[in-house]
């Protein structure tokens, strides 16, 4: 036994980087790969489609033997309904009824009570289907009808075929004869109570229209009596002429009324202005009309006659040299003076007549004008009357002109339609319904069907296997890859070792497989692990690895022995330490003794130097489990075991502990509190994953760090993709090891 070195190359700590995860909430789904089910079941699958084949053909025998069928079938071509005899020889028509739903009708009629009770009223039956009536017939030889009713509505169907025109009856008998004949009968039966149906439905159409016509000849001659009732009692035989002369005599009176209004309007204006010049505050102005009237009359004339005279004297007299006061002179003025006045007064007196004469006249016109307004108005009231009274009774007449003349086409229409139908129920068509293909003694069995026996038998075998194989894929919870780990919520997988048994190399012994078979694939997986493990240790900080087993048969000492074989030579400094009180095998993988060693130091019998031991690889040292005497569980989670954890994390660069199985001891739990990582080793096909998830928690929630989970020992057990990697990865580190051998 030889002690470590005391030095130690450093590890620069590095900030710890978050680990990526999924959302809290989301579950994880348990997915199936049907590839590799089908190559892990392959041979299962094929023996069950054999044995489903088998019994597929062994049911078809049996089948055919003791329940055979044969169908004897009727097609059925349904017309569209027509409603004229030209429709039916052009074959256009437009169908009143939705035709589906006719065919589905019909299609329950076939099947009815009363069709199938019909049809059993029919002879033959004994001589044509005698084994099938049998059954119903006593010894006296009457049938059961009801019976034999509810037989026939167990095996005779009737469908409309889908998107056609066509509706199959088919009849299914353990005997082709009996289908057939039964099949005769049900069309022969169905086909005389559709031509009753047919001929009791057009009986009642026939009476219907015919009772519709004579409604409607009483109601066209009821509108024309009271037509010429209302013409008779207005004397309106000429009732357009009648109408012409109103209309002509109300215009006539309103372009006379115009007339009158205007002169109406005229005369006002002429009063409204007369009366102004009379009411005239400076004095009468009268208007030149006036004044002119009033200069031509004859008093005015023989005054102004007279006042020239004098005028005439008084200047012959100037010229004679009389002056103006000369008496004569002074008389001749004097009398002048008084004819201008007088003349002044009679021309007033005459205006003024004048003036009140036609103010007079202006207002008797426009009393003649207003009184010759009033009854134009009346006459043209009186016009209106009339005319609205001769547009009612030309209403009334319209109304009952329309009135007779749809009734007339309503009539015709109907007489047209009784002709037609009467035209329909002599034609052959009139039913709807044709026999398109008579009933036949089928010529093979319609059941069994070997092409649908044999391959149901193989599915449903075939299916049945693979839905067991599904369920228990689904329901077995065992880890067997990634996948099942991954189903883990919030859980890291950080790598998987496959069985030593599938390493082409072929290791002599799984604990020292990266020592004795360094080229081989467990040796590969372990270098893969090393890798994650370290970069994941560096980055935060830790130099200690508490390597945890699920179970007994995890493999995590097989694990430790290896990835310290592989961290030492990756040039790192690396510890194993033996924390495995109850079943220690450290020492024996690396040929030491047990003692002196970890609970020795605990105990304070031994020191570090003295109990570590060097072994045959470089940078390995190993800490074994020590003596039996001092191997005390409680000791390795005491304050002591943290002291030299502390002390050995300063030595080595990585410090690998060896435990108990989590499964079977709480030793795990209370070195995770001291540790600064643990790391969980579930094998293959052995832990579940509820061990795992729960023994996850656990560690994740203690102090140290919570890498992720290792499988070990995977089998390609499904589908051969590690099988064929582990291969192709081995040939290839053969040929790498060969040419640098070279």
């Amino acid at each position: 036994m030889s002690t470590a070195a005391p030095t130690s190359r450093p590890i620069t700590p590095q900030s710890p980087r978050a680990a990526a995860s999924g959302p809290a909430g989301a579950k994880p789904v348990q997915t199936i790969d049907p590839v590799k089910l089908l190559k892990k079941y392959f041979w299962l699958l094929m023996v069950a489609g054999l044995v489903g084949i088998a019994v597929g053909v062994g049911s078809y025998l049996a089948l055919r033997k003791f329940l055979p069928r044969y169908d004897s079938v009727v097609t059925f071509k349904v017309l569209p309904p027509t409603t004229t005899s030209s429709e039916i020889a052009t074959g256009e028509n437009t169908p009143k009824e939705p035709l589906e739903r006719f065919m589905s009708t019909q299609a329950q009629i076939m099947v009815s009570d009363k069709v199938l009770t019909k049809a059993l009223g029919y002879p033959g039956y004994q001589q044509n289907a005698s084994e099938w009536i049998a059954q119903f017939t006593d010894d006296r030889g009457a049938v059961a009808t009801s019976d034999a009713v509810r037989e026939l509505q167990e095996t005779v169907n009737a469908r409309p075929l889908p998107k056609s025109q066509f509706i199959v009856l088919s009849v299914s008998f353990s005997k082709a004869g009996d289908a057939a004949f039964v099949a005769q009968k049900i069309t022969q039966a169905y086909m005389a109570e559709l031509a009753s149906d047919t001929d009791s439905l057009q009986d009642d159409l026939r009476e219907t229209l015919t009772q519709t016509l004579t409604d409607l000849a009483d109601d066209i001659a009821l509108n024309e009596r009271a037509r010429d009732r209302i013409i008779t009692l207005n004397q309106l035989e000429a009732l357009d002429t009648r109408l012409t002369e109103a209309s002509m005599a109300m215009e006539n009176n309103v372009d006379t009324l115009g007339l009158v209004q205007n002169q109406i309007t005229s005369l006002i204006s002429q009063q409204e202005e007369y009366e102004r010049i009379l009411g005239s505050t400076g004095g009468v102005i009268y208007p030149e009309d006036i004044r002119a009237a009033a200069e031509s009359n004859p008093l005015v004339q023989q005054s102004l006659s007279a006042i020239q005279s004098l005028q005439a004297g008084y200047r012959a007299a100037e010229k004679e040299g009389l002056g103006s006061k000369h008496p004569a002179m002074v008389s001749l003025q004097a009398r002048i003076d008084g004819m201008k006045e007088e003349l002044e007064l009679t021309r007033e007196s005459i205006m003024a007549k004048n003036f009140n004469s036609m103010l007079d006249s202006i207002r008797r016109g426009l009393l003649q004008m207003r009184a010759q307004e009033a009854s134009l108005l009346a006459d043209i009231d009186e016009d209106k009357a009339k005319l609205n009274e001769l547009a009612k009774l030309q209403q009334q007449i319209r109304e009952l002109d329309r009135k007779i003349e749809n009734l007339s086409e309503r009539r015709d229409q109907k007489q047209a339609d009784l002709d037609e139908i009467v035209a329909i129920s002599q034609m052959k068509t009139s039913d709807r319904i044709l026999v398109y293909q008579s009933a036949k003694i089928p010529d093979k069995m319609a059941f069994p069907d070997p092409k649908l026996i044999i391959p149901a038998g193989f599915l449903l075998f075939v299916g049945l296997t693979a839905g067991l194989i599904v369920l228990r894929e689904m329901l077995d919870q065992r880890i067997k890859g990634p996948a099942d780990v991954a189903m883990i919520p919030r859980t890291p997988i950080l790598g998987i070792v496959p069985i030593a048994s599938e390493d082409p190399s072929r290791p002599e012994r799984p604990e020292t497989a990266f020592h004795d078979r360094p080229t081989g694939i467990m040796a590969e997986s372990i270098r893969q692990l090393r890798v994650g493990i370290v970069k994941k240790m560096q980055q935060a900080g830790h130099r200690s690895l508490l390597v945890v087993p699920a179970t007994p048969q995890s493999g995590a000492t097989t694990l430790v022995t290896n990835l310290s074989e592989a961290c030492a030579r990756a040039d790192l400094k690396t510890l194993v330490i033996d924390a495995n009180l109850r079943r220690p095998r450290i020492h024996g993988l690396f040929n030491l003794e047990a003692n002196p060693g970890l609970v020795d130091i605990l105990a304070g019998v031994s020191t570090i130097d003295d109990a570590i031991c060097s072994t045959d690889t470089p940078n390995l040292d190993v800490l074994t489990v020590g003596s039996g005497e001092h191997r005390m569980f409680e000791r390795i989670v005491t304050s002591p075991m943290s002291e030299l954890l502390t002390k050995l994390e300063a030595r080595y660069d990585v410090v690998l502990i060896d435990t108990a199985p989590a499964i079977v001891a709480g030793d795990a739990v209370g070195l995770a509190q001291l540790c600064g990582s643990t790391m969980l080793v579930a094998r293959a096909m052995t832990e579940k994953r509820g061990t795992i998830a729960r023994l996850k928690s656990e560690l994740s929630d203690t102090r140290a760090e919570f890498l992720g989970v290792l499988i070990n020992a995977v089998k390609p057990s499904a589908g051969g993709y590690l099988r064929k990697n582990y291969k192709t990865a081995h040939a290839y580190q053969q040929r790498g090891h060969k040419s640098a051998e070279a």
